[in-house]
């Protein structure tokens, strides 16, 4: 029943659209995207595994056939008040629905000659996220709504700009089944998050910390605190000063920060060092991410050439990954190695058309002998509007 109510107002909100369309301070973008995807996996466990459907792979298009999304962006024309609402679909069939059919759905209000936002609803878009590419993580989107407040103080455009706030939300998890006592206020501000966001002409600066509490949890059956949650992201930009087109950053997520158990911690980091002049993009992603007792270290080095003034794009993608501490495989010379070529057709501005092909070797098993092979094909199409 909830889920025909939720259909139903989404439908009634698009009916409505054409209505909007002309309203001032309205903006309405998105993305379709689907294709075709073949893929195999083979082990030593079993025979091999083939999987066709309708799918967009390795896109920013979930894991079902493909996403539509539509964003809708309003604010009034004295800048004070507007709101922010995503749609999307990932999963095209009727038998269920993926939880993000509404990432975000919020109102805003800016005060004090924008030196002070107030948004209110299911929070998205955060001023302190990580941004991607390889990790989209923003500490205040969850299962609950919440409240987020922003500072801007009024300094001049030349020394940056500055945004510092907190938020209040409910848990980002399940409720702890195991805590016995009754709630409280404080426990629910402990889920509260901080951020600060810095950006200036050389450099860009986004720190995120989520408290947690002790009543929810993110694994069914788990005890005492799981630990507080950081996320980051900085940024050089003087080097393009100098060499047009090259630019490094990093961004990352730390889950379990002061947890009482070390099984809670994880962390995940990426560093990116890429040069795009006007014809290619040349990129080098390094990556470290673990646990208590298992680390990993990655590399990935890409390069894609453009043709015929960006009509055509071809290139490809080498990972390697390196595992340490307790292995998957205790004798294993790596973790695993891929290889991702691609030829990408832009018939125009936000529509395209890409085939691509992936062939990884992982060590995935401890016993029998571990080796796992994957290869898939996908022919994609995408379009931005």
């Amino acid at each position: 029943m909830k889920k025909i109510v939720i259909l139903l107002l989404t439908a009634s909100l698009i009916a409505l659209l054409p209505a909007f369309a002309f309203a001032e301070g309205l903006t309405l973008s998105g993305e379709a995207k689907t294709g075709v995807f073949w893929q195999k996996v083979e082990n030593s466990r079993s025979e091999p595994d083939v999987d066709v459907r309708m799918h967009s792979q390795n896109d920013d298009a979930g894991d079902y056939q493909g996403r539509f999304r539509l964003n809708l962006d309003y604010v009034n024309a004295a800048d004070t008040l507007g709101f922010k609402v995503r749609i999307q679909w990932q999963n095209w069939t009727n038998e269920t629905q993926t939880p993000d059919l509404w990432p975000y759905a919020f109102g805003y209000g800016n005060f004090f000659n924008n030196q002070l936002t107030v948004a209110v609803g299911k929070l998205g878009g955060s001023p302190w996220g990580t941004g991607g590419p390889e990790m989209w993580k923003e500490l205040e989107a969850g299962r609950s709504g919440g409240v987020r407040f922003e500072w801007k103080p009024g300094i001049p455009e030349e020394y940056g700009r500055l945004n510092i706030g907190f938020v209040l939300n409910g848990p980002d998890s399940y409720t702890d089944a195991g805590v016995t006592r009754d709630p409280t206020i404080f426990d629910l501000l402990q889920e509260s998050v901080i951020g600060i966001s810095y950006i200036h002409d050389y450099f860009l600066f986004r720190f995120a910390y989520r408290l947690d509490s002790e009543l929810d949890m993110r694994l069914r059956g788990s005890e005492g605190k799981e630990g507080d949650d950081i996320v980051y992201r900085v940024e050089e930009r003087a080097l393009k000063n100098i060499l047009p087109g090259f630019q490094i950053w990093a961004l990352g997520f730390i889950q379990g920060v002061g947890a009482s158990k070390p099984d809670f911690i994880e962390h995940k980091n990426w560093l990116f060092v890429q040069y795009a002049p006007q014809n290619f993009t040349a990129q080098l992603r390094f990556g470290y991410e673990g646990s208590a007792d298992r680390n990993i270290a990655y590399v990935k080095p890409s390069f894609y050439y453009k043709f015929f003034n960006g009509l055509i794009e071809v290139g490809g993608l080498f990972g390697y990954a390196q595992d340490f501490g307790t292995k998957i495989y205790s004798d294993s010379p790596y973790s695993y190695m891929e290889v991702m070529p691609k030829v990408q057709v832009n018939f125009a501005q936000g529509a395209y058309a890409a085939f691509e092909y992936y062939y990884k070797m992982e060590y995935a098993y401890r016993d029998p002998p571990p080796m796992k092979q994957t290869q898939w094909i996908n022919l994609r199409v995408g379009i931005y509007f």
